[in-house]
């Protein structure tokens, strides 16, 4: 017995490690505490109805299950004959840095012509989607205007407007939904198609399936419009609450801590320091080549910023600001909590104009990159006069308020 013992023993090893093999990452034990997204109720509840449908289908390789299937794949398999895809910026894989120049491609993956939505005009897209019975939009959004996914959506509104053609959203998480309504509502002359062109605040804290209620409520009445909620989802979530795996939205968020400090240091592509695009850490690393990064990280803690701290660190970006110079600056950790956005990013960019005689607004042939962004040019020219937060916040609130008032109606969680 006693030599059968090493033999029992390395026989249950093997059924235990095969038995861990077949666990899901991330998937919980009796699987009813998880959020349960869009595609999954439209999938087991609704996908009957549309089968033989004609379907175009707005995605990136975000839009997936729990399981990491693809939803173009997953639509097929329930009968919905997907004719063409359209892909937001960084393409229907999420790897392109640049907007890529082609019009349109065949992928043999999916055996679907796919379409990138930056190179078309209304015409082109109105041509494309009229030979569809259905458009669903499945695209895990970032929550913030500047990001262009939303601009995506209203692009695809405004086309579908007046027209029989039903739109689908599937609903995904608002990862930053924690965080609140933060930001400028967005001046129409800092408004462009793709960046800054939803009318909202920089945050307007709605899922991607209430922006769409939204839109239609207040801009597009005439859109056939179905939104398919979560189940299980409430908006003060963290996006690691929620059960779901993290699918990077895009090539530059590739964590979810990523994203969260993205709400802040994205305006400061405004100014021009690199966001450590290129690197390792995107939108963690903020510097340049004329900071050192021991006396910015001083600089930095002096503002007590209590839900960060900061780390010297040099970094070379392989591409975008300062491609292949050595940069010093600050590796950003958020130590959690809530804050809001546009007070960090303001109070770290005034430090920066401030301290350092090489830091400008970046421009270009229209407007300051910072006006676009934040959607409006009080944010630059309070911090020009050296006005503190609060005079900045008193002067976008009353736009704010109204605002919160309209986009009540139409939330679902």
């Amino acid at each position: 017995m006693n030599r059968l013992r090493p033999v029992i023993a390395f026989i249950l090893l093997i059924i235990a490690a095969s038995s861990c093999s077949r666990k899901t990452q991330y998937y919980y034990p009796d699987n009813t505490r998880r959020v349960k997204t869009g595609i999954e109720i439209f999938l087991n509840k609704h996908a009957h109805r549309y089968k033989n449908k004609i379907a175009v289908v707005v995605t990136n390789h975000s839009g997936t299950d729990f399981y990491l299937k693809p939803n173009i794949q997953l639509f097929k398999s329930k009968k919905i004959d997907v004719i063409s895809i359209l892909a937001p910026e960084h393409g229907l894989y999420g790897f392109q840095n640049e907007y890529d120049k082609n019009i349109y491609n065949f992928d043999d993956n999916f055996n679907t012509t796919v379409y990138n939505l930056h190179k078309l005009d209304r015409n082109s897209l109105g041509y494309i989607i009229d030979k569809a019975d259905i458009v669903i939009f499945d695209i895990q959004d970032m929550g913030m205007r500047c990001y262009t996914y939303i601009s995506n959506l209203k692009f695809i509104m405004d086309t579908l407007n007046g027209t029989e053609i039903e739109l689908i959203v599937l609903d995904r998480p608002n990862p930053i939904g924690f965080l609140g309504t933060d930001g400028a509502y967005l001046r129409k002359k800092f408004s462009s198609k793709f960046v800054s062109a939803f009318p909202a605040p920089l945050m307007y804290d709605m899922t991607i399936g209430e922006a769409a209620r939204y839109y239609k409520g207040e801009f597009t009445n005439d859109v056939n419009l179905t939104v398919v909620p979560m189940q299980r989802y409430d908006r003060d979530m963290m996006f690691n609450e929620t059960g779901l795996p993290w699918v990077p939205p895009s090539p530059n968020l590739p964590t979810y801590t990523s994203s969260i400090i993205y709400t802040f240091t994205v305006l400061m592509e405004g100014i021009n320091i690199s966001l450590g695009r290129g690197t390792a850490k995107p939108f963690e690393f903020i510097g340049a080549p004329w900071i050192e990064p021991v006396e910015f990280c001083k600089l930095l803690e002096n503002l007590e910023l209590k839900n960060f701290t900061f780390r010297p660190v040099y970094f070379r970006p392989t591409f975008s600001k300062y491609s292949g110079k050595r940069c010093g600056g600050a590796h950003i950790f958020y130590t959690g909590g809530k804050f809001t956005p546009s007070e960090i990013s303001y109070r770290i960019i005034r430090l920066i104009m401030k301290k350092y005689k090489q830091a400008r607004w970046e421009k270009n042939s229209r407007f300051y990159a910072i006006d676009h962004l934040a959607g409006t040019d009080l944010f630059r020219k309070s911090i020009n006069k050296g006005a503190e937060y609060g005079s900045f916040r008193r002067k976008i609130n009353l736009r704010l308020s109204v605002y919160k008032f309209k986009r009540s109606k139409y939330l679902l969680y």
